[in-house]
């Protein structure tokens, strides 16, 4: 079978450095190892390391069976910048011009919102070609987009809203089937397609592939992790991810102040973003901080086996309803703590993973640390976790299942483009 997936912002196996897979990748590995003949359309600009990969549109060979689209798209500076939805628009314009130019077709076509424009075009072209095109909720787009403007800049925001609007409802009211990655995502995909739930449409959790070899060499890890700063001889609180306007790190900063008394704790905040260099002055300031910068795939498994505690720390308006980092945190047996309500409660609870606090609440996120940190400690806890990530979130377990969902849509009926 011949599968192309339309997906843009995600690591390549093939980009430098020890890179994550995300679903994209982990899918389709999952399919070519399956023996299915796999195309992944993605733009030549890094996302993460805000480079362009290369200078035109090329294609690069992961294995036999296995190819990587990069199509030329300009890029952005800044996560929040209008010259990202440029880029999104220029995306997926390149996807269709390289459709329109192909002498082969796909026997399915795969794709995700976000963004709106990709998974448009990738749903138009199912339809002109009569190919079953399968969408995949990840995010809410464009729901939350004006929580995080200005009043004054939200008139206009409705303007370019609206062309959002009619892209996600064309991509989830045309797709053959759909797939959210929790009943209330897929919920919204049917609502926004306007369409009652079929039965090829569905629940695909994200998944998540732990490195193994983090805990070959104990010694070596934790020469690492002095390296950067962090001391595995403490109780570590750790945060791993984008420092994007969505996270709330002024609240973990918080929070670490009124634990600075606590002499064998340390809050590790990983990664980087558009906040970074404002905040580094107040993490500077808090003995009990550190901020290593972006970690390697094998460098963040190292700290996640090393720490106590985990941090879910989004915003009170944050569009997030099951982040990936709640199966990144539970694939290393590591306790939540949450300000996430919804879903991401709901699971956290249901699998004594973690515990949700009020957003913004510094001092009911310190208490629930200094709570959760006797909790984790438990004889067992750890393995308990990672055991109920082993059974219901493994990369093993769930790309299995999108894969068959994939395979049985070969075929299926697509009515033709009006």
């Amino acid at each position: 079978m011949r599968v192309w997936l339309v997906r843009d912002m995600e690591p390549l196996p093939t980009d430098p450095g020890d890179r994550r897979l995300m679903r994209g990748g982990m899918l389709c590995k999952a399919l070519a190892a399956r023996g299915h003949e796999v195309t992944w359309f993605t733009s030549t600009f890094d996302h993460y390391a805000k480079r362009q990969r290369m200078a035109h549109s090329g294609t690069l060979a992961v294995s036999d069976n296995y190819r990587i689209e990069l199509l030329r798209a300009p890029g952005y500076r800044r996560n929040g910048s209008p010259f990202r939805m440029w880029h999104n628009w220029r995306f997926a314009r390149a996807f269709l011009d390289f459709a329109r130019h192909s002498a082969q077709r796909p026997d399915v076509i795969v794709t995700d919102v976000p963004t709106t424009e990709a998974a448009q075009a990738a749903v138009l072209v199912g339809r002109r070609w009569g190919v079953p095109t399968l969408l995949s909720i990840r995010d809410l787009w464009p729901d939350f987009f004006g929580r995080f403007l200005p009043p004054a800049a939200r008139p206009v925001l409705r303007l370019a809203i609206a062309r959002f609007e009619r892209q996600v409802a064309y991509a989830c009211g045309n797709a053959t089937a759909i797939i959210g990655i929790s009943p209330r995502y897929l919920e919204w995909g049917l609502r926004k397609g306007g369409r009652e739930q079929g039965p090829l449409d569905g629940v695909v959790p994200l998944g998540y592939e732990p490195v193994a070899a983090a805990a070959a060499d104990p010694a070596q890890a934790e020469e690492r992790l002095r390296q950067l700063g962090i001391d595995p001889g403490k109780r570590l609180v750790s945060f791993v991810g984008s420092w994007g306007g969505t996270c709330d790190l002024d609240l973990v900063l918080a929070a670490a102040a009124r634990l600075r008394a606590v002499e064998d704790v340390q809050f590790v905040l990983a990664g980087d973003g558009d906040s970074r260099t404002a905040l580094l002055d107040r993490i500077a300031t808090l003995p009990n901080v550190v901020a290593p910068g972006w970690l390697t795939a094998t460098e963040i498994a190292m700290l996640l086996e090393n720490s106590a505690l985990g941090l879910l720390p989004y915003r009170a308006e944050a569009p997030q309803g099951l982040p990936n980092k709640i199966f990144e945190y539970m694939a290393y047996g590591v306790f939540q703590i949450s300000t996430l309500p919804g879903e991401a409660d709901e699971t956290l609870t249901a699998l004594a993973a973690g515990r949700t606090v009020a957003a913004g609440d510094a001092a009911s996120m310190a208490e629930a640390i200094v709570e959760s940190l006797e909790k984790a400690a438990g004889a067992g806890e750890r393995e308990r976790i990672r055991g109920e990530f082993d059974a219901r979130y493994s990369a093993a377990a769930v790309y299995a299942d999108l894969s068959e969902r994939i395979e049985g849509l070969a075929g299926a009926s697509t009515p033709p483009a009006p």
